[in-house]
């Protein structure tokens, strides 16, 4: 029986727990981030869904990836609408979010396992802590359904359903790349978690605790 959604998971355990335990998260779950710093990041989100959304439209060709770009994920919609609620569309892309659109447009509009392994972080994370995340900012900013939608699929009624089923074509994966490939998309998840890590590094940097307040 195949397991690579397995391996995949093991794989990049210490880099998920590295980027989910940043100071910036943890302070955003406690309601400790301006509103200021919410409404930033959700801006940065959107420039990064943007690429991974352009690179998701671009594999639904593949016969390999075109499993796993489902429309029913998209993101950018939800996002823009956040963005313009939340008064962040002047907000301008840091450094860490320019590397991580760039490393998307350079490797996931052509790959089919660098793709994956940016869009197993990404969108199994949103179905997963995400919505955890939405609850907690919307509590904390008094926010309602409105600015943030981004963390609400609507076209998926059961998240645990739709991740068991994305898994599953995880175990697939081995059946139809070569070796070398999965060993890409492995390593190319980790360094996905890496820039999220990163972003939230700088997002930290830019609104620290010292200045930290809820809205």
């Amino acid at each position: 029986m195949n397991d690579f959604a397995v391996r995949i998971r093991r794989a990049t355990m210490a880099e998920h727990r590295e980027a989910e335990t940043r100071s910036f998260i943890a302070r955003l779950m406690k309601g400790e981030v301006p509103y200021a710093g919410y409404a930033a990041l959700t801006a940065q989100y959107l420039l990064i869904y943007r690429e991974l959304e352009a690179a998701s439209a671009s594999m639904r060709a593949d016969v390999v990836a075109a499993g796993f770009a489902d429309p029913v994920l998209a993101r950018v919609p939800s996002l823009k609408a956040d963005v313009a609620h939340l008064g962040a569309a002047a907000v301008e892309p840091l450094a860490a979010t320019t590397r991580y659109v760039e490393r998307l447009r350079e490797y996931c509009h052509t790959s089919p396992a660098h793709f994956i392994a940016h869009h197993y972080v990404r969108y199994l994370g949103d179905l997963s802590g995400g919505l955890m995340v939405g609850r907690s900012v919307s509590r904390t900013y008094g926010l309602g359904a409105e600015g943030v939608s981004f963390y609400t699929f609507d076209g998926i009624p059961d998240a645990k359903a739709y991740k068991t089923a994305y898994r599953e074509r995880l175990d697939l994966l081995p059946s139809v790349l070569a070796p070398a490939a999965l060993d890409d998309l492995l390593a190319e998840s980790q360094y996905a978690f890496k820039l999220n890590a990163a972003l939230f590094v700088e997002m930290g940097m830019s609104y620290p605790s010292d200045v930290a307040s809820a809205a």
